[in-house]
């Protein structure tokens, strides 16, 4: 390779969402030259949060029992089965609450009340009104302001990466990808690398009506984080566990938390309200009301709907404020499908997906500094663990562009290994030269066919080894894929990345020999029904590829939580799994708590 034109900075942040914004920020504010690369043109609204956002679970830290920092890390640890590591959430999770908090105030976002205090709500899953509830529909818009505002932050949109470039002793140098519109190959040096471009969606079909791009999320998330950090030499954590929750039928979104917190109630096709029937005997989807639901439905007593006809107009009219940042297009949804809330209940159906909601312990595992295992190379927001939901997002940004700047400028000059980049460029280049190979569509549609019928809703050691079997093939024929220009080239790229993605799952699966439920999360196995708490409360699997294989490896992030939950199972006869904030209750309406912050306290 006779010459090589570069891009420089100290740290290229990948992913211009929620953390990325952030870590750009903070890389830039703490001394630092900072690339922002993301697919996009515009970040502007770009991420899960280009929608908007009216949720921020945080600590203030006012008087309460349940609003200081000790009782959000038991709930943050709780929620996630003991499979996050604490010392880890506590730096990257926890501690830096209030610190984002100022700083979206700082950023224009107003999370304030019209009396200068803040609306503060219970959610399904919280142990108290922990949940500060906002107009959050500019957020992303105010946050890329700021990031490219910014002395020393450069944007470069319109560029998919494909890996992470390391040097001979491993470390993260960079980066390569190429123009989704000219396929012009582009090359980055960096000191340090962030990688937030969030969680991995796509992977199995979210609806029975196999939309492929019928998710929850934003369905340009598909695992290319993951593997880009596996590539790198990162590991993943807890990335058998699916989301198990009910939507409405035929269209993913997660309306149901918000419809119920406002009173809703979730009723069989009978009628009668399900959180006061009896839990229904055999196989398990899904945990407390969620659990409870399914049940009727197996059972034959379904459909599922939630009824919301005996709201009040105040209360309707309050959840169209608010519903749509939660539940895109909902509104839409409903319009379209000549559903009117005041009048007609709404059906639901269960919902397998790879998406990560509060609670998730899934991610690219890192340390306390936002760093992986692979020196230099950082994750943040949705893609990492632990951080949850927007909170996690703003305060994984918040440590890992901070860490980053400071890693750069205290470790030596980056090399780029110019062999590997030919190298990189040859492979990533290839499919434009096979227009006429397999296309994307095809591939990535039996991908989420076989994941889906393998690896969705039902596992067992026998599909999940011809899962495994599968996907080699599958590897294989990776090198039939064709591109016929930029877009195509992307797509066909993201395809190769949820094929790594779905092998390192499908492993991980196999691994867990037994079934497991938290809210919104869970794993199971037909032919290991029940959970096997001696082995498996509070241990995790970690996933990485050597590029050959899958690597597993068992842990336990948090020892002192397993420890705890297998003594106090071994006094009763109740699971040692969490209620994860008393499920079983969801249709008692929200509880709203205004507050007016003291002086010196809080945010």
């Amino acid at each position: 390779m006779a010459s090589l034109d570069v891009i420089e900075a100290d740290v290229l942040v990948v992913g211009g969402g929620i953390a990325g914004c952030v870590a750009a920020t903070r890389a830039a504010e703490a001394g630092a030259s900072v690339v922002l690369v993301d697919k996009v043109r515009s970040v502007r609204r770009s991420g899960d949060a280009g929608r908007g956002l009216a949720f921020l679970t945080t600590y203030l830290d006012l008087g309460e029992e349940w609003d200081t920092p000790a009782a959000f890390a038991r709930w943050y640890c709780d929620i996630a089965l003991g499979l996050v590591d604490m010392s880890v959430a506590w730096p990257v999770a926890i501690d830096p609450l209030p610190d984002v908090v100022a700083f979206l105030e700082e950023s224009g976002v107003p999370l304030r009340n019209a009396e200068g205090g803040y609306d503060r709500v219970s959610r399904m899953w919280t142990p108290g009104p922990i949940v500060l509830k906002f107009d959050g529909e500019d957020i992303k818009p105010r946050l890329t302001e700021r990031a490219e505002g910014t002395p020393g932050v450069r944007v470069v949109g319109g560029v998919h990466i494909t890996s992470v470039q390391r040097d001979g002793e491993g470390r993260a140098v960079g980066a390569t990808g190429f123009d989704v519109r000219s396929c012009e190959f582009v090359t980055f040096r960096a000191g340090a690398v962030v990688i937030a471009t969030g969680n991995a969606e796509r992977v199995i079909f979210n609806s029975p009506r196999r939309d492929p791009f019928n998710t929850y999320h934003r369905p340009y998330h598909g695992a290319t984080g993951f593997a880009l950090a596996a590539r790198a030499g990162a590991a993943a954590a807890n990335i058998e566990f699916l989301g198990t929750f009910l939507f409405p039928r035929g269209f993913a979104t997660g309306a149901m938390g918000n419809l119920l917190e406002a009173g809703g109630r979730l009723v069989n096709g009978n009628g009668d309200l399900i959180a006061g029937l009896p839990d229904v005997e055999g196989r398990q989807f899904g945990h407390g009301i969620v659990a409870k639901a399914a049940g009727e439905a197996r059972a034959g007593r379904g459909p599922i709907y939630i009824d919301c006809t005996h709201l009040s107009p105040a209360a309707l009219a309050d959840i169209t404020t608010y519903i749509s940042y939660d539940a895109p297009l909902f509104r839409e949804f409903l319009e379209q499908s000549g559903i009117d809330l005041a009048r007609h209940p709404v059906e639901f159906e269960l919902f397998n997906g790879a998406w990560s909601a509060t609670g998730s312990p899934k991610g690219v595992v890192v340390d306390g500094t936002g760093q992986t295992a692979t020196p230099g190379l950082f994750a943040a927001g949705d893609l990492s663990t632990p951080a949850y939901a927007l909170a996690g997002s703003l305060t994984s940004g918040w440590v890992t562009g901070d860490s980053a700047a400071r890693f750069a400028r205290e470790a030596a000059a980056p090399v780029l290994d110019r062999d590997a980049v030919a190298r990189e460029r040859s492979r990533t280049l290839a499919p434009l030269d096979r227009r006429g190979g397999t296309g994307w569509r095809e591939f990535e549609r039996e991908l989420q066919d076989l994941m889906t019928k393998y690896v969705g809703m039902d596992r067992n050691e026998i599909g999940l080894r011809q899962a495994s079997a599968y996907l080699s093939s599958y590897a294989d024929a990776e090198v039939g894929v064709g591109a016929a220009g930029g877009h195509e080239l992307m797509r066909a790229h993201e395809a190769f990345d949820l094929r790594l993605f779905d092998e390192m799952m499908a492993a991980a699966a196999l691994e867990r020999d037994e079934t497991r439920f938290s809210f919104l999360m869970g794993h199971h196995r037909t032919d290991r029904p029940d959970p096997d708490d001696e082995t498996w409360t509070g241990v995790a699997v970690l996933a990485s590829h050597d590029g050959d294989r899958v690597v597993l490896e068992r842990t336990v992030p948090t020892p002192e939580w397993r420890e705890q939950r297998l003594r106090e199972a071994a006094g009763s006869t109740g699971r040692p799994d969490s209620d994860a904030g008393g499920l079983a209750a969801s249709a008692v309406p929200t509880r709203v708590v205004r507050v007016s912050t003291p002086a010196g306290k809080g945010a």
